[in-house]
């Protein structure tokens, strides 16, 4: 028995390097302040690249939940366009700490593969995880064995997984095997790049992201939206 738990322990910790192999360090630095949210960028980087992605952090020690974005904005095929970056203040300014890569998604995917580079999402992801507070440490909040609240919440398309040569969709959440709980977390998620029925592209390229976010504002606890 000692040495089948050890045989897990360093197969846990091979895993546990070759995650943290995907992802440089990174520190963000201040770049504004909005009402009460303190913007920041932050340059993700690894092997795969780089990217400059947007912080909005409540001006709290412990927010109320926190969001990764995989875009900042969608580009339609017939000229539309929306910028994810409002609805994610809005998130910011209801209590939430948000991670928003710099990054286009295309509508409707060129092909299977469209939108769904996994390596600047989960870097984002971990970064989330790795320098913010949130409420409940961010497990599940329950009342009477039911969940009333969550506390992370993802707004894009399934990735494909960085580890494999095709692509196998996963989500930055669950990015690695969640025996390990440093990175994997239950969330909530608003479908975005899928074509699937429950995609909310359309909804969001119209509204700007106004019932996806009074949906996580709800699923996540946070205080009610101003529609100002």
């Amino acid at each position: 028995m000692r040495f089948l738990s050890a045989a897990v322990l360093l197969i846990l910790t091979t895993f546990a390097i070759s995650q943290d192999k995907l992802c440089d360090a990174a520190s963000a630095s201040t770049v504004d302040h909005d009402a009460g949210v303190i913007v920041q960028k932050v340059t993700l980087s690894g092997k795969w690249g780089s990217n400059d992605a947007t912080v909005y952090l409540p001006d709290k020690e412990i927010a109320d939940g926190a969001v990764a974005f995989s875009h900042s904005a969608i580009h339609a095929d017939d000229g539309s366009q929306v910028d994810l970056l409002p609805f994610a203040l809005r998130l910011a300014h209801a209590g939430a700490v948000v991670i928003v890569p710099a990054r286009a998604l295309l509508w409707p995917p060129r092909d299977q593969v469209t939108n769904r580079e996994g390596p600047v999402v989960i870097c984002a992801e971990h970064w989330l995880i790795d320098h913010t507070k949130v409420f409940n440490n961010g497990e599940p909040t329950l009342n009477d064995n039911k969940v009333v609240r969550r506390g992370y919440a993802y707004v894009g398309p399934r990735l494909c997984d960085p580890a494999l040569p095709d692509c196998k969709f996963m989500s930055p959440f669950y990015s690695e095997d969640c025996g390990l709980k440093h990175y994997c977390r239950e969330n909530v998620w608003v479908s975005v790049g899928e074509t699937g029925r429950d995609d909310s592209t359309h909804r969001i390229l119209s509204d700007q992201g106004s019932k996806a976010a009074n949906w996580i504002q709800r699923q996540l606890g946070l205080a009610p939206i101003s529609t100002q």
